[in-house]
């Protein structure tokens, strides 16, 4: 792409048509900015159009997104996405014109171009961009100098987003010297710039300065400290170890400063604390990493973070300070400098003003409560509120535990006691004491290793159960405080396993009438605990606490209340109600009565999320549920069957109709499920389907692949007569060659394949043999991986077993002659050590056996080396443990099928095929093997015994005679 005013003319009008409001300019606009990109030169062309001074912000800015994004995609394309990467020359003059275009840009496009150098960066920096570092000190220099914070700002918010990469790489040695260069270069300029920003910052506060002046420098403040993490992240710096005193006296000053100038505005105070959160994490990444170097500033620090956290007000644009200021405290807690707090009342102290004010309700958390309560429940219930003042201040708290448990359980037990004392003197002014208390409780139990079951010092389970969370459960109002009865239920659910069954029992009715509650919070958590109660599993591990017959008296109640949550605004896609109909349904006796609502209200729900699929967990639980109740409900009245297809039918064929990606794997899956429960004949509308299956059109996308193949595995299995007629068993084959050529899909086509064997008769597949033998052993040829040949020799065996020895060797030497011999003395002897699991270790062991002993090839005395050979492996095989004899491959995925977005493939486990074993008629392989192989050697006295003697290994010599005598067998 030439620049010229064309050029110019040309992407302004594209890039400002893609601002439209309306959908056609704009999609037009962004698909020939698509088609453009594919030209040389088109990057530097944007960049350059950016630089245009005459064309107006919003053009250029989205135009600095587009090189962005242009660069993210193509600077180094993956070899095999099919995206044409930027030419080395274009690379060449970009890298060139960047960093000056950046600096005299405004905020808005210097923000975008920041991020593409990152980019740039991220690749190319230092090895193959040594000039950029230089060139940002020169400019750094000269912004200083001219007081230019603007350009000065730029500079180290680059800075920080190339030396990044130092925080999240492994250490290996190109890292260091790629961190060596970096500190070589910049540490120093880095450390000065910080000190002449302290100096002006100090002067402008003595004089009275303004919020203008101080918010660039402290802005500038924050960013070297980003910087001086990435670059402390792996090691102490020698540079940062000399200069310690330096930065630690400034990372102290902005602890302990006021800044009133600034701190008067929200605006101003937040980037006040922004630069005092950074100095946080500067100094526990110290205390984590340096402990030694660092020991001479830690009670200064101690001392004045705890001083801060005093004065930080609850506001929430005071969080991020609060959260790693604590973080500090609780590090220095767990460090060999905890003894800082061991002083007297120090930790009451520390309960009293730092963990108690941040654990308390703040009207932030009512307002998340009622108004986005799945950001609520993911912060409370799901543990992501690692960085909130809640979870913050009790990580303290079990900080200090490590070393002070005993001081720490006194003073806590003490603090629960007096709120709820407060709360109990006047229950609806006091009520958040109560949730203190309760939340105390439930964030400092610890969980016991290996399982789900907790405990606490700091009260009586049973007590505390009783007195305080039971009241709350029997309110007979449901909607009244609502964070109480949500703080009920997730101590409930907590400590479920504590909860004796015939009290569990008599509170079930409670939490059924729980779902009712208008609070989304509420009845989530009820729905949670009903979910988790029925997974509690009896002490020692054996079986669930609860049955079928503990939930039929409520079982209906339970159902409806659960479909009617579904109907609460804003619950409408809950996914903790669908995960609990879900479980449910998997527990309880599914009579006629109770499954005709279930189907009627889960293909309702479905017709609706077709429409617009959005929450992919809720979907999940959804197709498992319908999965569930058509398992269970046809497990004990197969009748229903039909009812269900009535139900199902019209979703799963909008799904299909509509191409709804999303669904489209579990729509096959339930199909395949649907089949399987089905007596032949199958109806038209399966039939259907079938021919859909047969399109390679619907094999494109890798996500479905999986799915489909357990589809028609289904079709051949219950309707391998329809599956024979007018050519589609070659159809069907051409999947299986697609499906085994790629190591990605190859286990997918063996599962086709080995459905095939085992559903068709062998004069159906006759004619196909010498092409599937081909595919197979070209693949063996071109990519054999370990998986591949695992799945060769379960496939052969399978073959044999099915349709005997003669015909596996006759149709293999179709391909080649005497190619039998050459694949079983080089591939299925040496590979048969590394088949797993039971059923497959019985079928290779029994088919390896029958080859032996009937195959003429191998009886003859010209084939006595590879009968002892086989013989071998197959000892190996049945005698060793799997973790001896097996080597797994760490196999590369293949990149080029996971670029881009697709659906991805997620099983359905209530759908889930059940393993067939092919030879259900043996029990015992070991026994089938001696037993074959004696009846063998007795009709040839004398002559095995020799044979093992030269093939056998020692260990397998001394194994099989073992065998032979656990099962009164001779081989003679």
């Amino acid at each position: 792409m030439e620049w010229n005013q064309s050029t110019l003319q040309f992407l302004s009008q594209c890039f400002l048509h893609t601002l439209s409001p309306l959908p056609e300019p704009r999609r037009a606009a962004e698909k020939q900015l698509l088609e453009a990109a594919d030209q040389p030169n088109y990057g530097l062309a944007v960049l350059r159009l950016v630089a245009e001074p005459a064309i107006d912000e919003q053009t250029r800015h989205a135009a600095a997104v587009n090189f962005k994004n242009h660069l993210r995609s193509r600077w180094l394309p993956a070899a095999d996405s099919g995206i044409s990467p930027i030419l080395d020359s274009e690379k060449e003059q970009i890298k060139t014109l960047i960093v000056s275009l950046m600096l005299s840009s405004s905020p808005r496009i210097q923000s975008q171009l920041s991020e593409a150098l990152a980019v740039i960066g991220k690749h190319d920096f230092p090895k193959s961009w040594p000039a950029l570092l230089p060139e940002l000190n020169a400019n750094l220099e000269k912004a200083a100098v001219a007081g230019d914070y603007a350009s000065v700002n730029g500079i180290l918010g680059t800075a920080s987003s190339i030396f990044k990469k130092f925080r999240y790489q492994f250490r290996t040695d190109d890292l260091f010297l790629d961190l060596k260069y970096c500190l070589d270069n910049f540490a120093a300029p880095l450390t000065a710039i910080f000190q002449k920003t302290s100096s002006l910052i100090d002067s402008s506060a003595s004089s009275g300065g303004s919020a203008a002046i101080l918010k660039p420098l402290f802005e500038s403040q924050r960013l070297c400290c980003r910087i001086f993490y990435s670059l402390n992240f792996q090691d102490l710096p020698e540079f940062f170890e000399d200069h310690m005193n330096e930065w630690m006296g400034e990372f102290k000053k902005y602890l302990s400063t006021n800044y009133p100038a600034l701190e008067t505005t929200r605006e101003g105070l937040t980037l006040v604390d922004d630069l005092r959160a950074a100095v946080c994490e500067n100094i526990n990444l110290y205390i984590e990493k340096n402990e030694e170097e660092f020991k001479g500033f830690l009670n200064d620090f101690a001392l004045v973070v705890w001083t801060l956290l005093r004065d930080v007000s609850k506001s929430p644009s005071r969080d991020q300070l609060a959260t790693t200021a604590i973080k500090f405290l609780t590090t220095v807690s767990t460090s060999v400098h905890h003894t800082l707090f061991a002083g007297e009342n120090v930790i009451k102290e520390i309960c009293q003003s730092i963990v108690i004010p941040n654990v308390s309700l703040r009207s932030e958390d009512e307002e998340i409560f009622e108004m986005n309560y799945i950001e609520f429940i993911r912060r409370d219930m799901e543990g992501s509120d690692v960085d909130t003042r809640r979870r913050i201040a009790c990580e303290l708290l079990k900080g200090l535990a490590a070393n002070y448990k005993t001081q720490v359980t006194e003073v806590v037990s003490l603090e629960i006691q007096k709120l709820l004392s407060s709360f109990s003197a006047n229950p609806a002014a006091n009520w958040k004491d109560k949730d203190c208390a309760i939340y105390l409780v439930v964030s400092l139990s610890t969980k016991k290793a290996g399982g789900a079951s907790v405990s606490t010092d700091l009260i009586d389970v049973q007590s505390f159960f009783t007195n305080i969370i039971l009241p709350e459960l029997q309110s007979r109002d449901v909607n009244s405080f609502p964070m109480l009865k949500a703080g009920s239920l997730k101590f409930l659910t907590l400590f479920r396993s504590h909860i004796p069954k015939p009290f569990a029992m008599q509170l079930f009715p409670e939490l059924v009438r729980f779902l009712k509650a208008e609070s989304n919070v509420v009845h989530s958590y009820a729905a949670s605990c009903i979910e988790k109660l029925l997974v509690v599993k009896e002490e020692g591990g054996k079986g669930n606490r609860y049955s079928a017959g503990d939930i039929s008296p409520f079982l209906l109640q339970l159902m409806t209340n659960l479909f009617d949550a579904l109907k609460f605004p804003e619950s409408e896609e809950n996914q903790y109600l669908m995960k609990c109909i879900m479980r449910v349904l998997g527990i309880a006796d599914i009579s006629a009565e109770v499954a005709g609502p279930c189907i009627g209200g889960l293909t309702s729900i479905l017709t609706e999320v077709c429409k617009n699929p959005k929450n992919p967990i809720f979907n999940h639980y959804l197709f498992e549920s319908v999965a569930v109740l058509v398992r269970r409900a046809c497990e004990r009245n197969i009748s229903l069957i039909s009812a269900f297809e009535t139900s199902l039918f019209p979703s799963l064929q909008m799904i299909l109709a509509n191409d709804i990606t999303e669904f489209l794997p579990y729509a096959f899956q339930l199909l395949a499920q649907l089949v399987e429960l089905n007596r032949p004949p199958l109806s038209p509308n399966y039939m259907q389907i079938f021919m859909l299956l047969l399109s390679p059109e619907s094999w494109k996308r890798s996500g479905n692949v999986p799915a489909l193949v357990r589809l028609l595995q289904a079709f051949l299995q219950k309707a391998p007569h329809e599956v024979t007629q007018e050519n589609r068993l070659s159809q069907v084959l051409g999947i299986f060659d697609k499906l085994v050529a790629s190591p990605s899909t190859d286990e997918q086509g063996f599962y086709i394949l080995n459905t095939i064997i085992e559903n068709l008769d062998y004069s159906v597949i006759a004619p196909y043999m010498t092409g599937v033998w081909s595919a197979l052993f070209t693949r063996l040829q071109n990519k054999k991986t370990v998986k591949f040949q695992k799945s060769l020799v379960i496939f052969m065996s399978l073959f044999l077993v099915k349709h005997g020895q003669a015909y596996l060797v006759e149709t293999m030497n179709t391909v080649q002659p005497n190619i039998f011999t050459a694949i079983l003395e080089h591939f299925w002897i040496p590979n048969l050590k590394l088949i797993m699991g039971s059923i497959e270790v019985k079928l290779t062991a029994v088919a390896a056996t029958r080859l032996i002993c009937e195959t003429q090839a191998l009886l003859d005395p010209s084939g006595a080396k590879l009968w002892g050979k086989m013989l071998d492996s197959i000892v190996t095989l049945v005698s060793r443990p799997e973790q001896e004899r097996v080597l797994e491959e760490p196999e590369m995925p293949e990149i080029s099928e996971n670029v881009g977005y697709t659906a991805a493939f997620v099983n359905l486990h209530n759908a889930g095929k059940k393993e067939e074993d092919p030879l259900k008629d043996i029990k015992d392989p070991k026994q089938y093997v001696v037993a074959s192989v004696s009846r063998l050697a007795s009709a040839s006295p004398g002559r095995y015994p020799q044979i093992i003697g030269e093939n056998l290994e020692q260990v397998n010599q001394a194994a099989l005679l073992q065998l032979c005598n656990a099962y009164n067998c001779g081989i003679a």
